[in-house]
């Protein structure tokens, strides 16, 4: 069985996360400013930055290898939070890129540069791997 392979297109208003194996399928839609129907560990700071964050973070539970795209400063600063608040998932982020208005179909190839058979290309949070 692969690796559960994902990208997540990120800005201000909302996050995209994509599910990447033989295509490329919608896996949650995330918006900046949601009430939550369903109570969750995200809930204290709902409509901040970081209840955001944690609601995309919570969507990618599922994911071994993660790539963050998106037009603005908000992908490095969801890259932050995890970072400080996640430790599971952070080292699973492989790659930062940036990235404007992409279609699906863009985000899979763009996301099959980061991933190769089930083995990076890239290192944790984007370094080059040591040869």
């Amino acid at each position: 069985m692969g690796l559960n392979q994902s990208i997540v297109w990120i800005d201000e208003k909302e996050a995209r996360v994509l599910s990447v194996d033989n295509g490329i399928r919608q896996k949650a839609t995330i918006l900046a400013l949601e009430a939550s129907a369903q109570p969750s560990v995200c809930d204290a700071n709902a409509n901040s930055p970081s209840g955001f964050f944690c609601r995309v973070a919570r969507a990618l539970d599922w994911a071994d290898e993660i790539v963050i795209v998106g037009p603005s400063s908000t992908k490095e600063e969801f890259v932050k939070y995890m970072h400080k608040n996640d430790h599971a998932i952070d080292p699973r982020i492989l790659g930062i890129e940036s990235i404007k208005d992409p279609n699906d179909l863009e985000l899979f190839g763009f996301a099959k540069l980061y991933f190769k058979a089930g083995v990076p290309v890239r290192g944790g949070n984007g370094a080059q791997p040591s040869s």
